[in-house]
């Protein structure tokens, strides 16, 4: 049974370090570690977008992360990430995922820059085909892999976002300087993938964090 990766972005308001609600988080942080199924738990602000956060959490089962989310500790967590999450733009919205990757996420999270991304797609899109596109993708980037990539990992999410089905990615990285200079070779070849833009419009979200670590 894999285990699932759970990941979640909030852009925060200004002034989120002294707010009674981020300190409540604290107190209750003991807590939310001791989950039943929890393995492990990352945290980072994201680069790209400095007023925010970027979560992930890794359970032994996809039972033991349905579980987490039914339980009234999950409603009093949300409740207060509620208060600091920045409603100012409409646009911007808080996204949450859990993903079955295909390798274990804490051998990408040992790398000190990881990269999250999700790919939207719509819900009837030809997944055999999709993947076989991405796989010529990886074997093309694991044969001669950028420098300072560590490790990736992908898969298909559990969660339908907005109507549609979300193909989700984690690579890790030795720095954001030898990611960002990797990204023009990387987006050669995943432009590869663009050809489902013929059927489907393909959006993404994509996330670069230091990586914290707490372990349970």
């Amino acid at each position: 049974m894999p285990q699932i990766t759970e990941f979640a972005w909030f852009p925060l308001k200004a002034g989120t370090e002294s707010s009674p609600a981020t300190a409540a988080l604290k107190k209750l942080g003991p807590k939310l570690q001791s989950q039943p199924g929890l393995v492990n738990s990352w945290h980072g602000a994201p680069l790209e977008r400095a007023q925010s956060a970027e979560f992930v959490n890794v359970w032994e089962s996809e039972e033991a992360y349905k579980a987490s989310q039914a339980s009234s500790l999950h409603a009093e967590a949300g409740d207060l990430i509620g208060e600091l999450v920045d409603k100012s733009d409409p646009a911007v919205k808080p996204y949450h995922n859990a993903i079955p990757f295909d390798k274990p996420f804490e051998k990408v999270a040992a790398a000190p820059i990881v990269q999250l991304s999700s790919i939207f797609l719509p819900v009837d899109v030809d997944k055999a085909a999709f993947q076989a596109a991405f796989d010529g993708v990886l074997t093309h980037l694991y044969s001669s892999p950028p420098d300072g990539f560590v490790l990736g990992a992908h898969g298909w999410a559990l969660e339908e976002v907005n109507g549609a089905k979300v193909f989700a990615t984690a690579s890790g990285w030795e720095s954001i300087e030898k990611r960002l200079a990797a990204h023009a070779k990387i987006s050669e070849k995943f432009a590869e993938i663009q050809k489902f833009t013929n059927v489907v419009e393909v959006l993404s979200q994509s996330n670069t964090f230091k990586v914290n670590t707490v372990t349970p």
